[in-house]
């Protein structure tokens, strides 16, 4: 089991990047027209498809930050759904992990 000021240390990486993540998703709320021309709104399209890409991306990501600070409210961060401890080098640089990593 990880200690306590680990975990703490852990959730408060976990709450900056969620609020990183919702100040990202809610730029992406915003969009200016570009013209009127065919060609402006053929890279208008474009661009609104590579930005509900990223859109998707970072709400995954969200989703598995949420995931990770419901894990410590619940006791069972660090821990993989099957009740294996995670090693805290992993989660030292994915916070949010909750799978051991592949060898």
């Amino acid at each position: 089991m990880h200690s306590k000021e680990f975990v703490e240390k852990m959730k408060e990486r976990l709450v900056e990047e969620k609020d990183r993540l919702q100040d990202e998703l809610g730029q992406f709320g915003h969009h200016e027209e570009i013209g009127d021309r065919a060609d402006d709104n053929a890279l208008e399209i474009e661009m609104d498809e590579v930005s509900e890409d990223i859109a998707e991306t970072l709400r995954a990501d969200l989703a598995k930050v949420e995931k990770a600070l419901q894990k410590i409210e619940d006791g069972t961060y660090g821990m993989t759904d099957d009740g294996k401890e995670i090693p805290e080098s992993r989660l030292e640089v994915i916070p949010w992990a909750d799978t051991l990593a592949e060898k």
